[in-house]
């Protein structure tokens, strides 16, 4: 069965229309946050239409959204990306579209994809971590999201707390996850150390060559991602935590010390492993998972 997913970014809103994980057709545009609520629902409706339009059979779309969503009723309630509270959304969209719009977070969505088509594939629980500008996260089962209230506010992993004095977070606590291990936070801790910013792929680049700062930085990132990822692996004892986001194309530098970290760290390992892997889906996991709401 066809169906059209989207995922709604920050700075790009991506379209595409899937069946069985395969995206058949896609389309992409800026979001255009800054020009308000209204601005955006109509980029979202004009990038289904085009699709649709190839696809005049498709009767529901899905759609993955950065923020606290109430999936029963297709409500952003609230997006601290967006500045949004109580956005209908899906109610605003499938007057405009005729169709019918089911949402969820955009990292829950990610997690959907990669469990039912990328590295979670075949396993009946599967918690997927996604470390971009912020940390995210993602709980799927049996090849399902729990998506009444409740279950679609839930797995909020960044804000996971790591150091109980750490580092103060965007959400107003100390020590969360999202202040140490998110690409944001690489960037920051660069600036303060270089003087200047670097993006988390010049960090990891630089930690590649021996760059003693970068390694530094790495090395942090590295500490507090494993006690995360523990942390997560022993709360909802999933059989594969995957690791996706823009930081995860580094996973040649961290991947082996989490699964080690892991190995260590999961209470009952030996009886109730945890496997530990990189997301193989990449920019598509939210198109693929909000295709499979």
């Amino acid at each position: 069965m066809k169906t059209l997913g989207i995922d709604l970014g920050g700075t790009r809103i991506k379209f595409g229309v899937a069946e069985e994980g395969r995206i058949l057709a896609e389309h992409s545009c800026e979001t255009l946050v800054s020009e308000g609520y209204e601005t955006v629902l109509d980029r979202l409706v004009s990038g289904a239409e085009k699709l649709l339009a190839q696809f005049p059979e498709i009767g529901t779309v899905g759609m993955g959204v950065p923020g606290v969503i109430d999936a029963d009723n297709a409500v952003i309630c609230y997006s601290n990306n967006f500045g949004w509270r109580e956005k209908p959304v899906g109610k605003d969209m499938g007057e405009r579209l005729g169709r019918r719009i089911k949402l969820a977070n955009d990292a829950q969505c990610a997690a959907l994809g990669e469990a039912l088509y990328g590295a979670g594939r075949g396993r009946s629980r599967m918690a997927m971590v996604t470390l971009g500008t912020g940390v995210g996260g993602g709980f799927v089962k049996d090849g399902r999201l729990e998506t009444d209230r409740y279950g679609s506010m839930a797995y909020i992993f960044g804000h996971v707390v790591v150091d109980a004095r750490g580092r103060m977070c965007s959400c107003g606590r100390q020590g969360c996850l999202e202040a140490y291990a998110s690409a944001g936070a690489l960037e920051r801790k660069s600036g303060s150390l270089y003087g200047q910013t670097k993006t988390a792929e010049e960090i990891f680049a630089a930690a590649r060559g021996g760059e003693q700062s970068a390694c530094m930085i790495v090395e942090e990132f590295m500490e507090y991602l494993g006690i995360g990822i523990v942390n997560i692996a022993n709360i909802v004892r999933p059989q594969m935590i995957v690791i996706g986001g823009g930081v995860s194309a580094s996973g040649d530098i961290f991947l082996q010390r989490m699964r080690e970290e892991v190995r260590k760290g999961v209470y009952g390992y030996e009886y109730a492993p945890v496997e530990v892997a990189c997301a193989v889906l990449g920019n598509s996991a939210g198109v693929v998972g909000a295709a499979s709401l």
